[in-house]
């Protein structure tokens, strides 16, 4: 029986800990909703492939007048290993770790009555012994498996098919899939480059703010930065070598598995232009004989163009170049690409070189920095109007006060003249970074501050902030709201503000829209049959899960993943920043109808800042929205999403609207959302 118990628990929103009550099995779930990949089991070509796959390597087994012997590695909903079965395996042995996702894989077997075609493990496949009488009778001749990411081999791969092959798998089994190729394309994009490090910002024609040394010459973060690439627009990037085979692995070969490899390729430059990023995906062989294959490429490099298949859990990779060089057409220079057991990282030169070690961050930043708040900094659009609304209020006399993580609003209002700034900087890396600021750009009117103060230091009096500021943005948010931090501090230091206090921003509007996903919809829907293969059981398990652990609004980048708006955008909660919190539960709720058919499977929510009556930042749409059209989505935030269940409702303008409820907790800062779809 579960029971309840208040856990402490971080609020973004109040910046405190605050006590939450929460089921006693709750970790357990939440290790269960995360682990699992409900749009893999959406992606209909991965299953066909395997399918096909399985059905050639057990009837080549066969043919050589073999009993097949299957092993699945990583069964999880135990698809492959009931392909495996249904295909006429003889035996069949399936490893699962995650004891849960272990225990929901045997209700699914037993749904396709394959329950005694198939031998469940529940072990890590390093840990599986072979002989008589233990986990295996004999060793396997088909390994079929799945243990890739966005990466390739970042989830171990190396290590489970070094493994297998060495000590699960007869000589000359076949393996599923068979060969891997990892791609490398190299490529001017500014745009990409705006994730990666701040550039400088102009303030005035005569000032600007410049950016520190040991970011200018840092290699930034060692990770992958996974995207979405074919949501990039022509614009966004200029190819400037083909496609490059820089890594193959063969499956049943150990010597194409080591745990370290390098390769340089002489490539020619295709245009003009610095070489700012390499994208990288993969594709598979899925069986020896090479009829069968599965790409991940974006849609300028895949064989089905604009129309390969969408999916989630295997999306393409950017890797940021160390130092970017500028190239001309035709130019011939080298790309060196590299990996170790579970990453890999490119560079680029003019010359031959062979000691190219992974990057490393040396300045801070990019370990304390998210690649979608580096992009927020160098928004040209989203600066300006910082700027902008600054240049109307900073006066010689100004006395500023500063809140957020990372903010170059201090620095803003110091170019433009202010007598006095205080920026409070709680994160020690962040306070270090806003002082090589300060020293590069010689300012010296910027006190930073490590905490809530109780009184101004250097001031004569406490009643002299006539500026309190902020972008805002914090660290800890993970939603658009979760900057309401901004509103829950105000009042620990309204005792240093002037009487006629400036608040920017001074409004904060919550907004929401009803849309239809193209495909995000997926990551939260059931599957209920895939290849013929029952998998309701499994998808009670993962939805039980996500509705004891998720949040029912969750943060995703939309500009990756094209939705279409279903109704006009509306107002859900309005807060007044320039006053004090107010007390208890606020409620409001709107109905809207739908101004365009379609199928509602989602809702949209973001935040909007007014930084005066004329200026606002949104996290959401930047362009007009236009029911029946795509929505163009701010790329520097994550908004809310909200999915409705069992893939959505068919919608018309007709009969049909869409009710939306917010509660506000201000005790604890909890904001919860409610969303119906009623026919009227």
């Amino acid at each position: 029986m579960s029971m309840k118990a208040l856990v402490p628990d971080f609020s973004p929103v109040t910046g405190k800990i605050e006590w939450d009550l929460r089921s006693d099995q709750f970790d357990y779930h939440q290790d269960i909703a995360r682990s699992a990949f409900a749009d893999m089991l959406h992606d209909t070509e991965r299953n066909h492939k395997y399918h096909l796959a399985i059905q050639e390597a057990i009837s080549q087994t066969r043919k050589a007048g073999k009993r097949v012997k299957v092993l699945d590695i990583g069964t999880g909903s135990g698809l492959l290993a009931m392909m495996a079965a249904a295909c006429g395996a003889d035996s069949v042995y399936a490893c699962e770790a995650f004891l849960p996702v272990a225990e929901r894989a045997k209700h699914v077997m037993a749904d396709n009555k394959l329950s005694d075609k198939i031998r469940l493990i529940l072990k890590r496949s390093t840990e599986v012994q072979v002989g008589k009488g233990k986990d295996m009778e004999e060793k396997a001749n088909v390994l079929v498996t799945e243990v890739f990411d966005t990466e390739l081999i970042g989830e171990g791969a190396i290590e489970t098919f070094t493994h297998a092959l060495y000590e699960l798998l007869e000589p000359n089994a076949i393996v599923v899939p068979h060969q891997a190729t990892v791609y490398a394309q190299v490529v001017n994009s500014p745009f990409l480059y705006s994730f990666h490090t701040p550039l400088p910002l102009d303030i005035t024609p005569q000032s600007s703010i410049t950016v520190p040394e040991s970011i200018r010459k840092c290699h930034g973060a060692p990770a992958v930065h996974d995207l979405q690439l074919s949501q990039l627009c022509s614009s966004d990037f200029t190819s400037l070598t083909e496609p490059v085979p820089v890594f193959e692995f063969d499956f049943t070969d150990v010597g194409t598995l080591a745990k370290e490899a390098q390769q340089v390729d002489v490539v020619v430059a295709q245009g003009n232009g610095k070489c700012h990023a390499v994208l990288m995906w993969w594709e598979l062989t899925m069986h020896q004989e090479k009829k069968i294959m599965l790409s991940c490429a974006p849609y300028w490099a895949h064989p089905e163009g604009k129309m390969a298949p969408w999916r989630d859990h295997w999306m393409q990779g950017v890797y940021y170049i160390p130092r970017d060089l500028e190239v001309k057409k035709g130019e011939v220079f080298y790309l060196n690409s590299c990996r170790d057991e579970f990453s890999m990282w490119f560079a680029v030169d003019r010359k031959l070189s062979e000691n190219t070690e992974p990057p490393v961050c040396c300045c801070g930043l990019h370990m304390t920095t998210s690649r979608t708040r580096i992009a927020m900094l160098n928004d040209v659009t989203r600066q300006r109007k910082y700027v902008s609304a600054l240049e109307k209020v900073v006066t010689p006399s100004s006395v500023c006060l500063c809140l957020g993580s990372g903010s170059q609003l201090p620095l803003v209002a110091a170019k433009l003249g202010a007598k006095k700034i205080y920026a409070i900087e709680t994160d020690k890396i962040m306070e270090r970074l806003l002082q090589e600021y300060i020293a590069e750009n010689k300012i010296n009117n910027i006190t930073i501050l490590n905490d809530i103060p109780s009184h101004l230091l250097d001031s004569n009096t406490d009643k002299v902030v006539d500026i309190f500021m902020a972008e805002p943005y914090f660290s800890t948010s993970l939603l658009p709201w979760h900057n309401l931090q901004f509103w829950f501090l105000r009042s620990s230091l309204s005792h240093t503000f002037a009487d006629r206090v400036i608040t920017l921003p001074c409004k904060a509007v919550i907004r929401a829209m009803a849309v239809e996903f193209d495909d995000l919809w997926k990551i939260h829907a059931p599957v209920i049959k895939t290849e013929g293969f029952d998998l309701t059981s499994f998808d009670s398990l993962i939805q039980k899960s996500q509705n004891i652990s998720d949040d029912a609004v969750e943060p995703q980048p939309l500009w990756e993943y094209p939705c279409t708006a279903l109704t006009d955008s509306f107002d859900l909660a309005t807060f007044d920043l320039c006053s004090d919190l107010p007390s208890g539960v606020s409620h409001n709720s709107e109905t809207v109808g739908f101004q365009s058919n379609g199928k509602c499977n989602g809702v949209a929510v973001w935040m909007d800042f007014e930084l005066d009556s004329n200026t606002l930042i949104t996290t959401g749409p930047i362009n007009r929205v236009q029911p029946g059209e795509k929505v163009q989505w701010d790329h520097c935030s994550r908004q809310g999403t909200y999915f409705f269940k069992n893939g959505g409702h068919l919608v018309d303008t007709t009969c049909t609207n869409l009710t939306a409820c917010i509660d506000f907790d201000v005790l604890n800062g909890a904001v919860q959302f409610g969303f119906t779809i009623n026919r009227h």
